[in-house]
């Protein structure tokens, strides 16, 4: 049995922790595909995700949406209007952003606002956006950024489960797998902690843009039209913007951390009602 359960450990560690070697040459040998034009201002959603991520470009997605007349604010819930369910396609936005989160928005009685704002920050259409921003060179590309921390998170359980199981062994010893249980508990313990080096020694990848990224966002285009103007203060500041409708507003809003777990992000983009 010590066998078995050793051996399958013995494997997981090793596979695991090539694939985070491997995860971690890819994200560093990477290279940008193509660069993105210098004389084309990004839009607001692209623009949103360079400042504040996937969440800050829901938040300017619903912010266009609300100012079009697609969705309304009841409570601290977001509600798709029943229009736009019914079939009135000249009033569907053309953007996939926005019409992503049109589509994640609910009718009826709707849903909470903090909720909808996380089901589009986690859609296809934005993860796209930001798969494209990496590809541009104005991001570390989100697949390969995630890809890494995933074989990370696996390579910190697997060591610390090869160190537990060899503590384990170390019981079984005056058993009758006792041959197994020795080797089990020789070389778990080893392999796990030499598996966990790697990752601790390899700093988490940044999610900022990088400095072509930044050189991009640090004047953000004025806009076209009033709508474009308010989704680039949005795209800037986040739903602490004063020209982000207050129950809007309201209905996005998050406590600060020290109100209620440290370790949740601050509301409206770091700026309170």
């Amino acid at each position: 049995m010590w066998w078995w359960l050793g051996g399958a450990m013995w494997t997981a560690v090793c596979v695991v922790s090539l694939g985070f070697r491997d995860a971690h040459q890819r994200l560093l040998t990477y290279r940008p595909p193509r660069a993105a034009p210098g004389d084309v201002p990004p839009g607001p959603h692209a623009c949103a995700y360079l400042r504040g991520g996937a969440r800050r470009s829901a938040q300017t997605a619903l912010t266009a949406l609300y100012l079009a007349g697609l969705v309304t604010v009841t409570g601290n819930r977001i509600v798709r209007v029943d229009a736009a369910g019914a079939g009135d396609r000249g009033r569907l936005p053309a953007d996939p952003v926005e019409a992503a989160a049109l589509a994640l928005c609910r009718p009826g009685r709707g849903e909470r606002g903090t909720r909808t704002e996380e089901r589009v920050g986690r859609s296809r259409a934005v993860g796209r956006l930001g798969a494209s921003l990496g590809e541009e060179g104005l991001l570390p590309h989100p697949g390969l950024t995630s890809r890494l921390e995933g074989w990370r998170a696996a390579a910190f359980m697997t060591g610390l489960s090869a160190f537990l199981l060899g503590m384990i062994a170390l019981g079984a010893l005056g058993g009758p797998h006792g041959v197994g249980a020795a080797w089990t508990a020789a070389l778990s313990p080893a392999l796990g902690l030499l598996s966990l080096v790697p990752p601790a020694r390899v700093p988490a990848t940044p999610r900022e843009p990088t400095e072509a990224g930044r050189r991009l966002t640090e004047a953000l285009p004025a806009g076209t039209s009033d709508t474009d103007r308010v989704l680039y203060q949005v795209a800037a500041l986040g739903t602490g913007s004063s020209a982000v409708p207050r129950d809007l507003r309201r209905a996005l809003w998050r406590p600060a951390p020290s109100d209620h777990r440290p370790d949740d992000p601050p509301g409206l983009g770091g700026a309170g009602l």
